[in-house]
């Protein structure tokens, strides 16, 4: 039970960390990107309508002079609704200078964050609201959440080291965590490079039910327990890095107001291929059996059972919006000192929480 305490205690702290956004460069920033998008979406704008008036042209459905009257007084339009919204924004900018400066806004404001629902934490890290068409835009950077819960299967137990092997476990492997993904292109969200913190969970489980996890030195082997187990399982958890490409086939999204094309990821096709490394911070065997009173007893054993401080391997996944299948593969063997080496391969589902 203490595994899992770690586990929630270390990703409220990870969410909390995360939360500290509402400061004064991060809205200043926010304004910065605004005054930046409001003359974007502006000159595109533009664009499009010379585009039009070219082809009407083109097509004799204008004449060259009025066109050239007609592309004048879009100029000036676009070009005064630049200025007014760039002055708008100046003048938050303004406003939030003199808050600074007066103290009624602090570098980190702690209490605010604080009492911040959780998934607003994603909203104001994800998107910003676009200040001419009021479209909720996807930054570049942006962060997940991530859960996963697979099969383990163990592989290369047949040699008869370890008995009658172990069970494939259904739900054997978990993942929980944040990642990060950053578009390698700022016009598609095609290729982005994702990485991230997470904490994995890998259970062993004997074939036979009444075996244990015993250590004799530098090895461990698998022994009858001499009781009637009803459980018997041996829990890992690492603290990993995993980092992947990611393709994202997601088109680009049309809004029919504003006739503006804008992007948003997972909300297609999506595939990863990467790896992780992890380091392990847990390690626990436990057993449930009814004693020779016939009490039900439990118990908890926490050891390092010789299992490797370090593991690493590739990974994959294929899905679509925020669901996918997943697949990795240990490289290092479980234990250290075996003589004969067993390695684990993990799929299951994957849900990544834009």
């Amino acid at each position: 039970m203490k595994h899992y305490i770690l586990i929630v205690v270390l990703l409220c702290c990870t969410t909390y960390t995360m939360g500290q956004t509402n400061t004064f460069e991060a809205q200043a920033a926010l304004i910065a990107s605004r005054i930046d998008s409001i003359t974007r979406v502006e000159k595109s704008t533009l664009k499009k309508a010379l585009q039009k008036l070219d082809e009407q042209v083109e097509n004799k459905e204008m004449t060259f002079e009025a066109a050239e009257v007609e592309k004048k007084e879009l100029a000036v339009y676009h070009a005064k609704r630049i200025n007014e919204a760039v002055f708008r924004e100046e003048q938050k900018l303004q406003a939030l200078i003199k808050d600074k400066v007066s103290g009624k806004l602090e570098w980190n404001d702690e209490e605010n964050e604080r009492t911040k629902p959780f998934i607003t934490v994603f909203e104001e890290e994800n998107f910003y609201k676009d200040s001419l068409s009021g479209l909720k835009v996807e930054k570049r950077f942006t962060t997940q959440f991530v859960i996963t819960f697979g099969a383990n299967k163990i592989l290369n137990d047949d040699s008869g080291y370890y008995g009658e092997g172990f069970k494939s476990n259904l739900l054997g492997n978990s993942e929980l965590g944040f990642t990060f993904k950053y578009r390698l292109k700022e016009e598609t969200t095609f290729w982005n490079l994702k990485f991230g913190l997470s904490m994995m969970v890998d259970e062993l489980r004997p074939k036979e039910d009444n075996d244990m996890f015993v250590t004799d030195g530098d090895v461990t082997t698998l022994q009858d327990s001499g009781y009637d187990l009803k459980r018997s399982r041996l829990d890992n958890i690492s603290m990993a890095l995993p980092v992947h490409l990611e393709i994202d086939f997601s088109k680009p999204q049309y809004h029919s107001k504003t006739e503006q094309t804008y992007l948003r990821s997972q909300r297609g096709f999506r595939m990863g291929l990467g790896g992780y490394f992890a380091v392990r911070i847990y390690t626990s065997q436990f057993l449930r059996y009814d004693d020779e009173n016939g009490l039900n007893t439990r118990v908890t054993q926490q050891d390092n059972f010789n299992l490797n401080n370090i593991n690493f391997g590739p990974s994959a996944y294929v899905g679509y919006r925020d669901v996918s299948i997943y697949a990795k593969y240990n490289v290092n063997p479980v234990f250290k000192d075996n003589p004969d080496d067993i390695n684990i391969i993990s799929f299951g589902l994957r849900f990544d929480f834009n």
